[in-house]
């Protein structure tokens, strides 16, 4: 920090004025910034985007941000007073209503000095006084010099306390310091210290200390290093040869031993659609290792001739790019699931983990299947990951095509059931929707009739009956079953954590989606989920923070767009939010929901005529296109006709659209709460 007088010698000019002066500064950051630091920076956008909304309220200028600290002026002792007081205040109440890894705590000190500012800087001692104060104050404390107290003295809402005199680094004189004595604080009173005893403490204090802390520091380090280990990124199979009508095998291999490791409970295993992200990326090893906070990765290639695979497999420590294990297998295309059961095996037995016995048992499974079948089956995979329409009419016909060739086996059924799902919510399907349904739910209990132990098919049946037949009883069942036997699988907990949402368990459905995080860092879905809990939870900067993570993502994806400007008219950017929700309706090609919320939003901020066109346009289009009725509804609530949208909510339960399944929580029909007709529509959808 510049003081006064190196302005002078610099032979800088400036003017001589009193300010009040603010420090900030987040209590533990650094340590949480080793430990998680995707927390860290969340929670250090939280805490800026707060202060900042606070300080301007009170004139306060940001002079200077320095990672988690803040240094503020203000022109009067009792508005900085106030402002520090409402931020300490919004923090504890924002911290009581999450965890405490999740809570943000500040330390604030304030002093009111004669100062100069040069540009828009300030120099000169009292700013080197301001920034000692703020260490001194307590956890959610703030802390004030004699001089700023006194200015504030009998002025504030809480009391003004004097907690000791004590000496500051670089300033000549002891001085006394105060606190605003906020109700859920413990100020503690710092006593000065005599020299004698100070050395005799140090003397015996600082080896013990030392000690300690280096015991400590070992023991946690070693079991941080154990758990990183066994978080473990499997990534895309090469497939040599060249021949790019074969990267279907290589893929069902990747996807298959991600599967095969999720099942081991001391394991935590990164899903499939992270991983697919770094497929033909040059790889830097240790940068994916840092990207996705896995401690080993395993590699591979095949390659195919005929009826048979050449396999290399190798494991990788990320840290140090130390190879841990390396294989070259030769095996029949029929034996591949017995090599992915042993590969899985192998990779347990390098990272010490303990396999329990129905793990054991679930590795040792080996369907044998014949070539036709597993490539069909492999091929159905294939283009039920590509999530279009074209893919999942292409993944039926494949998977179907594996039943014939002898390819009958759980994992048959599970993808046909989950193509059928998909296709069910879609909307698109060229068969009805009544029928997709039926048929997804027959092959996922075809599935479980053939392997009870699937947790995926579990999580899959549990989906079916929370989206597609809303009986939510059995779907809760069958979710917790699925997390029970598959507790790696990333799609069981996202699925579940939107199911605890849309019943208004958001803290539950927070930490569902966390452990979906965790698996899944890069998926759309789980970051673009996580800000829809925020957004019904009326967090909207957090939502906000999550839907332009998502954005990062994949820059092509409406729906976040859509999300992100409705969380920005929420929060009172009108101008800011509608350019987003524009640029969401030009992604999507005028997808009729998305051009549904823009018109919403321009009805609701006065712009009634610009909805209506939409309106129009979009009954148009249903004469030549099939647009379901929920579409409408945010355009007959922003335009105040609730007659119109209780007729459309009506329709969309008739037609057993899921979109419906969010009317409890999502902010714009609360207008339609107090209405009967509201309660009649929950009821029988049974939320």
């Amino acid at each position: 920090m510049d003081t006064l007088g190196d302005t002078q010698e610099s032979g800088q000019q400036g003017e001589r004025k009193l300010a009040a002066i603010m420090f900030t500064d987040m209590v533990g950051y650094s340590s949480l910034s080793q430990v998680n630091e995707t927390l860290a920076l969340k929670l250090l956008d939280r805490h800026q985007k707060i202060v900042r909304s606070i300080l301007t309220k009170y004139s306060g200028r940001e002079i200077e941000t320095a990672g988690d600290s803040f240094f503020i002026e203000f022109q009067s002792a009792l508005e900085a007073a106030n402002c520090a007081i409402e931020i300490q205040s919004t923090l504890h109440e924002r911290n009581q209503n999450h965890k405490p890894e999740e809570q943000i705590m500040l330390r604030i000190g304030l002093h009111l000095s004669d100062v100069v500012q040069v540009d828009d800087r300030l120099h000169g001692n009292g700013v080197n006084i301001a920034a000692r104060l703020e260490p001194l104050a307590a956890t959610e404390g703030i802390c004030l010099s004699e001089d700023f107290a006194r200015a504030v003295h009998n002025k504030l809402e809480y009391p003004v306390v004097k907690k000791s005199k004590v000496s500051l680094k670089n300033i000549s004189e002891p001085m006394d310091i105060f606190c605003i004595k906020l109700p859920w604080v413990e100020e503690k009173i710092v006593k000065p210290k005599k020299k004698k005893s100070t050395k005799r403490i140090l003397k015996f204090a600082i080896p013990i200390l030392f000690v300690t802390f280096a015991v400590i520091y070992f023991l946690s380090s070693l079991a941080t290093y154990k758990d990183i280990q066994k978080r473990i990124a499997v990534l895309p199979f090469y497939s040599i040869g060249g021949d790019t009508t074969e990267e279907y095998f290589a893929d069902g291999m990747t996807e298959q031993l991600i599967s095969s490791l999720s099942n081991l409970s001391e394991l935590n295993v990164i899903a499939r659609s992270s991983v697919m992200k770094y497929k033909d990326l040059e790889r830097n090893i240790k940068e994916i290792g840092k990207e996705l906070k896995v401690g080993t990765i395993l590699e591979g290639s095949i390659r195919q001739s005929e009826n048979k695979a050449r396999i290399t497999v190798q494991l990788i420590n990320a840290q140090t790019q130390e190879n841990l294990w390396a294989m070259d297998y030769d095996r029949e295309v029929e034996d591949v699931f017995e090599l992915q059961s042993e590969i899985a095996q192998r990779i347990a037995q390098q990272l010490k983990v303990q396999l329990k016995s129905d793990e054991l048992r679930k590795l040792g499974i080996g369907e044998s299947v014949n070539k036709s079948g597993y490539k069909s089956y492999l091929l159905g995979k294939f283009n039920l990951n590509r999530s279009t329409f074209d893919g999942l009419s292409k993944s039926i016909s494949y998977f179907e095509d594996a039943l014939k060739f002898g390819g009958e086996f759980a994992r048959t059924y599970t993808g046909l059931a989950d193509a059928y799902t998909l296709m069910s919510l879609s909307g698109n399907s060229s068969i009805p929707m009544s029928e997709s349904v039926a048929k997804a739910k027959e092959n996922v209990l075809k599935a479980l009739g053939m392997d009870e132990s699937l947790g995926e098919a579990h999580a899959l049946l549990a989906y079916i009956n929370f989206k597609l037949e809303w009986n939510f009883d059995e779907a809760e069942k069958e979710f917790e079953k699925a997390i029970e036997l598959s507790p790696g699988c990333s799609r069981a907990h996202e699925w579940y954590a939107e199911y605890l949402m849309i019943r208004g368990n958001f803290g539950d459905a927070l930490e569902s989606m966390q452990k979906a995080y965790e698996l899944d860092p890069l998926s759309v879905s789980v970051n673009y989920g996580r800000g829809k809990i925020y957004f019904y939870n009326d967090d909207l900067e957090d939502a906000a923070s999550w839907f332009d993570k998502t954005i990062n993502l994949d820059p092509l994806f409406p729906e976040a767009y859509a999300s992100l400007g409705e969380t920005y008219t929420l929060l009172g950017e009108y101008e800011r939010g509608i350019t987003i929700l524009r640029k969401a309706v030009e992604l999507s090609n005028n997808k009729p929901s998305v051009l549904a919320h823009l018109a919403y939003n321009y009805a609701k901020f006065g712009e009634k005529e610009k909805a209506i066109r939409v309106l129009e346009e979009l009954n148009e289009r249903s004469k030549k296109e099939i647009i379901d009725s929920f579409g409408f509804v945010p355009i007959y609530i922003g335009l105040e006709n609730f007659d119109k949208a209780f007729a459309m909510l009506n329709k969309s339960y008739e037609e057993k659209n899921s979109s419906i399944l969010s009317i409890k929580i999502e902010p714009m029909f609360y207008i339609l709460h107090d209405d009967d007709r509201f309660d009649e529509i929950v009821e029988k959808i049974g939320l």
